[in-house]
């Protein structure tokens, strides 16, 4: 098994101080898997302060639970003293010192998380049988299930993670135990149920599997409501699965290194449920204003979940456009009000999520092609003309020569000015702006404030 230098100096460190040092966690985890394993964590029977005595460059991540960011190497190393846990309310855990390391490892959720190695000697300690289930490919619970869960109800989501991202089959004994503790779901903080969210979007190749786990277990509906009212909802003639089943399939189709996009993916249609509605002419179903439902719900969700207000409103507006395109035959100005319309920083975003949302429906034999309509994208973007007024050829220096105060009528005039050179781009000159606001822009308006 690989280590690292940063990794290597920190177990010399304490060795040579005579503590104990062991690799422990998810590196561990993933080496034995042939996987390139993330951050390396360190357990030791090194008190706190006496791992901040023994290296020069520390700080203090999680002091209270007994760790400390050691840097070595140039490598970010947590150090960890050994730790039992002595109560918990299903989020915090209180811990206590002076145990072993075996004590350690059995505090932990899951056996193939409870091996720990030895990176000076080769070492592995594996009281759980962790290496075992790796091998076949079993996920289960450290000791009782039914302690471990409410130890920490995030685990219940963990778990449906690790199945999906390892493919692995779960311990008849953890499946029941999940089954019984998806209510402690409810005492979960948003933030954490966010970062569990973002982890198997990002880590899981078929996401579907996890998120399939929490529309089965009762976790979508305590968690996202919203998402879990789409399974079962029937759609039209275009689509073969009902709005849960599709919305997944959608989801799988955009890459783990998006898991943003993938969060849209999973929000997309959830406008759909509560805007069905019978087409009298037809009998079919249909789904009016579903986009901007679906919209309003998202920024619901963004907020629950405590993600950024850029995150949200980002989300919020791909929810919010995610059906608008150009029809077949638009002009190229036609393209470039829709460019203007969902943001130029958002239009691959939308590619992603148009052909996701095409290969995620069985039905897709109706759609129309995607590339041909975006090669038309391209094109419009690569001719380089203006689309936002910080394209324009004047600004408020220019208007100001014009006479003009600067205010609110800065930012009308420029954005009709915009509107007329998307329009026609050959208007974007300094001269021709200048022409146009003088003779056109501003005797309208004060014609219309005359009046």
């Amino acid at each position: 098994m690989e280590s690292t230098a940063g990794l290597l100096a920190v177990a010399r460190r304490l060795r040579g101080a005579g503590h104990e040092a062991w690799a422990v966690g998810g590196a561990v985890r993933d080496r034995l898997l042939g996987e390139i394993p993330g951050d390396w964590d360190v357990a030791t029977d090194a008190p706190p302060a006496r791992v901040q005595e023994l290296f020069a460059s520390t700080h203090p991540v999680g002091i209270e639970h007994g760790t400390v960011g050691v840097r070595e190497a140039g490598e970010a190393i947590e150090v960890t003293t050994f730790r039992a846990d002595v109560a918990t309310d299903g989020r915090h855990a209180e811990v206590r010192f002076g145990v072993s390391l075996d004590e350690d490892l059995a505090r932990r959720d899951f056996t193939i998380n409870a091996i720990a190695w030895d990176p000076l000697s080769g070492q592995l300690r594996d009281p759980f049988g962790g290496r075992l289930d790796l091998e076949r490919r079993v996920l289960c619970a450290v000791g009782d299930p039914d302690r471990r869960f409410p130890e920490d109800y995030l685990r219940v989501l963990r778990a449906f993670r690790f199945a999906a991202r390892f493919d692995l089959a779960y311990d008849a004994t953890t499946r029941e135990a999940l089954a019984r503790h998806g209510a402690g779901l409810a005492r979960l903080s948003g933030e954490r149920v966010r970062d569990e969210l973002t982890k198997t979007f990002a880590q899981c190749r078929l996401a579907s599997r996890a998120l399939e786990e929490w529309q089965m277990t009762g976790a979508m509906a305590r968690l996202l409501p919203e998402v879990a009212v789409c399974f079962g909802v029937e759609q039209n003639r275009f689509h073969a699965d009902d709005v849960g089943t599709h919305t997944l399939l959608v989801v799988d189709r955009i890459h783990p290194r998006q898991p943003f996009l993938r969060l849209v993916a999973l929000l997309h249609d959830i406008g759909k449920a509560p805007t069905r509605e019978r087409n009298p002419a037809t009998g079919d179903w249909t789904f009016p204003l579903h986009d901007r439902v679906g919209a309003e719900l998202a920024r619901q969700i963004m907020e629950r979940l405590r993600f950024s207000s850029r995150e949200a409103e980002r989300a919020v507006h791909l929810v919010r456009v995610h059906m608008d395109m150009f029809p077949p035959d638009a002009s190229n100005a036609a393209v470039r009000r829709w460019v203007r319309r969902v943001g130029e920083e958002n239009v691959w975003d939308l590619y992603r999520l148009h052909t996701a949302d095409w290969l995620g429906n069985r039905n897709r034999g109706h759609e129309r092609p995607l590339r041909e309509y975006f090669e038309r994208v391209r094109a419009v973007l690569a001719a380089g003309h203006a689309l936002r007024v910080a394209d324009l050829a004047i600004g408020g220096e220019e208007l100001i020569a014009l006479g003009l105060t600067p205010g609110p009528l800065f930012g009308e005039v420029l954005a009709t000015a915009l509107e007329r050179v998307i329009e026609d781009p050959s208007l974007n000159t300094r001269e021709a702006l200048l022409s146009l606001v003088r003779d056109e822009l501003l005797p309208a308006r004060a014609g219309g404030a005359s009046r």
